[in-house]
């Protein structure tokens, strides 16, 4: 029945990985390395601990070796994160930064064609 309840938080820190974050993986251990950089250094250690005691969890006697309280504190702590993220703000934010990325670009060359305009005495 504990196991139970630690699959169950598990399973929940996967879903809310794939919605917030949009990332997929069969397990959560391939969502932790899919994710990288999305996750903090402190989230990305309790996930990956989660991980561990989620492939462990599966075998009998390897489940005893799991503290029940560690994963509680890292289901905790993710899920108060992975909460806080909205999803469609980091797609504006994505867009926002490409179209910035653009901008500079477009400006850059145009100050390049007016120095070479100039140079040439075109203008």
């Amino acid at each position: 029945m504990l196991n139970d309840t630690r699959k169950a938080q598990v399973d929940e820190v996967r879903k809310l990985m794939e919605t917030r974050l949009r990332v997929r993986g069969k397990t959560l251990d391939q969502q932790v390395r899919k994710a990288g950089r999305l996750l903090p250094r402190a989230e990305r250690r309790e996930a990956t601990y989660l991980a561990q005691a989620a492939t462990v969890l599966d075998h009998p006697k390897l489940s005893r070796m799991v503290d029940p309280m560690k994963v509680a504190a890292a289901h905790g702590r993710l899920t108060t994160f992975l909460k806080k993220i909205d999803p469609k703000d980091r797609a504006k934010g994505w867009v926002l930064n490409w179209l910035g990325s653009a901008a500079l670009v477009l400006i850059i060359g145009f100050i390049i064609t007016v120095w070479v305009l100039v140079e040439h005495g075109i203008v």
